[in-house]
């Protein structure tokens, strides 16, 4: 067994989804890892890992609608009762950064995917997606560890 250990850096364009799936399989067959496990991991709190579907971009639009309805920009409201709106007290990094980190905290910052014949052992209709919550550009760093067995280990920026 090897380890291998590499960082992604994956520029947003604003809220939205990227497909990271390529890259992370590039990186698998560059450092020739047949069998394994990959941990994927974000190094930030206001973006977000998953594996969802690939083949209707309907569903991304739809995920991202009911995430914001369920975590407003401007405050919450208890389920529990019909309270007045309660405004986030942290709110120094602009109206987009509060619900960005809960909407990181409900979903995943890390993923644990098999490496099998030098593939991710996804679903037909699966991909990973960075999710970026916040509206502006920014570089996400998103750190790629398996542990199996290869050829090579190559440690560099992808």
């Amino acid at each position: 067994m090897k380890q291998f250990i590499s960082q992604l850096s994956i520029e947003t364009k604003g809220e939205g989804f990227i497909n990271i799936t390529e890259a992370i399989s590039n990186w698998i067959k560059a450092n020739t890892i047949r069998e394994g496990i990959l941990v994927i991991t974000s190094k930030h709190t206001s973006c977000s890992l998953i594996i969802n579907e690939n083949a209707d971009p309907k569903v991304l639009k739809d995920l991202a609608a009911y995430m914001k309805a369920i975590v407003p920009e401007n405050g919450f409201k208890s389920i529990l009762k019909d309270e007045e709106m309660q405004e986030y007290l942290h709110s120094e990094e602009g109206i987009d950064d509060m619900p960005a980190h809960i909407r990181t905290t409900l979903t995943s910052s890390s993923l644990s995917i098999s490496i099998q014949n030098s593939r991710l052992d996804l679903g037909i209709w699966q991909a990973i997606y960075l999710w970026e919550h916040r509206y502006s550009n920014n570089i996400r760093k998103i750190n790629l560890h398996a542990i199996g067995e290869g050829s090579t280990i190559k440690i560099e920026e992808v």
